[in-house]
């Protein structure tokens, strides 16, 4: 299985959440916002939204990226396969996801991110690059990077602006020990390293060539910190005061514009259980989401519903039916039953659809290890 594929523990767990304006008191775990009720235990509404499982392949589907109303691409991975070619490449064309041919000498699929049909980037997972023109793929080299390497994310910017996150195992195979590397730049005049203030980056995500944001720490995750690129260099944006002394763990980021910007992952309050964390910026701060479900452990992946509100795959196994879809509207929370409910299925990716309300989400089942097996869902 791909590194960060790990089991997951099962986790009681406390609702999390304070006002929009980070000053809450943290130990006050009521996830009141102002104006908002918090849902009971098992409270949280079902709303009559449908999701179907579309497509799927090998032992978990990773990344998806939806560049067109007819359009999408899924990449995923077939665990401990061996072989010339060890993973997933699907191709949706707004009916059904077929299996496509990867790129000649792609090896192992790791991300796949687009800003359109016919600027569509795939990367493997030793950092080697191949761009869609719409009919083709060719390549586009790699990274200064050494070759022992794994990317750990990628965005497409713009049509000629493309980012890349890696880290270098300078261990051994059976113990590794992984070494950050500098950011990576693709522009039509090649490849380049650019710093960063944190070593660690896991996570990236575009709203303009000079509007990124990215998620970064150390490997465990033990200390998170977010990261914006202005079009001239990256900084640190602090967080809400409110979080100051918990354990942060950021796992997924999507900047929608200059002003709307979310983060999900989870946090450890001093002496507490573990919570699911939702956080939006606003263009000059971040605001925690209120009301955040009591049972949610952990947000892993979220994406915008193109109303004001965003759509989360969470790791809520406190919940005998698994409720691992949930959606936030700005004000209140829903869940959708998942076409999956056995076996501990986890959300890793999840992408709208433009030009319309559905949304795709990708995944496997991480706590089963060799018997997980990756699967498309698709809310129409």
């Amino acid at each position: 299985m791909i590194r960060r594929l790990a089991a997951i523990a099962v986790l009681s767990v406390a609702a999390a959440g304070c006002s929009g304006d980070g000053a809450a008191d943290p130990q006050d775990s009521s996830g009141r916002a102002p104006g908002h009720s918090t849902p009971a235990e098992g409270g949280l509404s079902l709303s009559a939204g449908v999701w179907t499982e579309t497509g799927g392949g090998g032992a978990a589907m990773t990344r998806v990226v939806a560049t067109a109303p007819g359009e999408a691409w899924a990449v995923g991975t077939d665990g401990e396969s061996v072989g010339r070619y060890g993973g997933s490449l699907q191709r949706w064309d707004g009916r059904v996801w077929q299996s496509t041919r990867p790129p000649e000498g792609l090896l192992y699929p790791k991300v796949v991110s687009g800003t359109s049909a016919n600027n569509v980037w795939i990367f493997d997972r030793d950092a080697d690059a191949w761009r869609w023109d719409g009919h083709r793929w060719s390549g586009r080299g790699r990274p200064p990077w050494p070759r022992s390497v794994v990317v750990e994310d990628a965005v497409v910017a713009g049509p000629a602006d493309v980012w890349v996150a890696g880290t270098q195992n300078v261990g051994t195979r059976s113990s590794p020990s992984w070494r950050p590397l500098p950011l990576a730049r693709w522009s039509p005049s090649g490849w380049s390293e650019v710093s960063s203030p944190s070593p660690y980056i896991s996570r990236l995500s575009a709203a303009a060539p000079d509007d990124l944001w990215a998620l970064a720490g150390d490997d465990l995750g033990d200390v998170s910190v977010i990261e914006h690129w202005d079009g001239r260099r990256w900084r640190a944006v602090h967080t809400p005061p409110s979080l100051s002394g918990a354990k942060v763990q950021f796992r997924d980021v999507v900047a929608m514009s200059a002003r709307e910007v979310w983060v999900a992952g989870s946090v450890l309050w001093p002496g507490r259980r573990q919570a699911a964390l939702l956080m939006r910026w606003d263009g000059g701060r971040w605001n925690l989401a209120g009301g955040v479900p009591a049972g949610a452990t952990s947000f892993g992946s979220v994406a915008p519903d193109g109303h004001g509100g965003v759509w989360l795959g969470a790791s809520n196994y406190a919940y005998d039916d698994h409720r691992i879809l949930l959606h936030f509207d700005g004000q209140s929370w829903t869940y959708e039953k998942a076409p999956r409910i056995n076996n501990a299925p986890e959300v890793f990716d999840m992408a709208k659809v433009p030009g319309g309300d559905q949304v795709l989400a990708v995944g496997g089942n991480p706590s089963f290890d060799e018997h997980s097996s990756g699967w498309i869902w698709m809310r129409r």
